[in-house]
């Protein structure tokens, strides 16, 4: 009853142009057919688009909404938020068509149906937690952003490989936390992910599940060139330093070096050999 009261309060609603929609959607457990349930909300974002919305949230709890490509269509949206969603073959082709303002991208939880991420128009990429990709485990991923100047990236080690960074030559900054064992990625992998942000100005690098040592294997990390600003946290002080030496050996121009260590690591834990 309440989803048929908002799509009459939408269809009646004068065609005045929004600023910003905000959608807080639900799907129950157990919910079989995705593209059936989500239809109401895939509906409600094409009305609010067609009056020109210039940023949309959609927020999901449960089972993830499937989100229906073609309703991206607006030559005014310019910031799009999504949490819980599968994101279905040709989802980031229609965007790059359908959505050629769009400038801000925030996934979070989201089951990437295509092999790669991309946006020839969005300056500003943050992939929060969970995103991955239903491909196949040794289909190699990437994500494209010609036009971004900051980029956030979280993975997990343990369920993903990293995926390629490619054409980010405009980057500036760019955050990344990685997680979990390093059981699907190697020096190589992780040299060529950092290798698509070596030329950023300033970075921020985590590895929260413990310490990085990669074996003592220099090879990981590319040269930033560019590099003035850097910022690394626990992972990289523990095992003598090494992560963090090898990073400032490859950081030629840095001028500035902030360490962020958590409560459980004191001088004595990171002095520890």
């Amino acid at each position: 009853m309440f989803k048929k009261f908002v799509t009459r309060f939408l269809l009646l609603r004068n065609r005045v142009g929004l600023d910003e929609f905000r959608l807080d959607y639900s799907l129950a457990c157990g919910t079989e057919d995705l593209n059936a349930s989500s239809a109401d909300a895939n509906l409600w974002i094409s009305h609010v688009l067609r009056w020109n919305a210039r940023a949309v949230k959609v927020v999901n709890r449960e089972n993830r909404l499937e989100l229906d490509p073609a309703v991206f269509t607006s030559s005014f949206l310019r910031r799009l938020h999504i949490s819980s969603a599968r994101l279905v073959p040709g989802f980031f082709d229609q965007l790059q068509v359908g959505c050629p303002a769009l400038e801000y991208l925030f996934l979070s939880d989201c089951l990437v149906m295509d092999l790669e991420i991309y946006s020839n128009t969005v300056k500003v990429l943050i992939l929060a937690e969970e995103v991955d990709f239903s491909c196949d485990h040794d289909d190699l991923r990437s994500i494209s952003a010609a036009s971004a100047i900051s980029v956030s990236i979280q993975c997990d080690l343990s369920v993903a490989r990293l995926p390629i960074l490619n054409n980010m030559a405009s980057l500036q900054t760019a955050s990344v936390l990685l997680s979990g064992h390093i059981t699907t990625c190697d020096a190589d992998g992780i040299r060529q992910f950092l290798g698509g942000l070596s030329h950023v100005t300033s970075l921020e690098f985590r590895y929260k599940d413990g310490k990085l040592t990669m074996e003592k294997n220099i090879r990981w990390c590319p040269t930033f060139s560019n590099l003035i600003n850097l910022t690394v946290d626990t992972s990289c002080v523990r095992a003598d330093f090494y992560a963090l030496i090898v990073f400032l050996q490859n950081s030629h121009s840095l001028k500035k070096l902030t360490l962020k260590l958590d409560q459980a690591c004191d001088l004595c834990h990171i002095m520890d050999p």
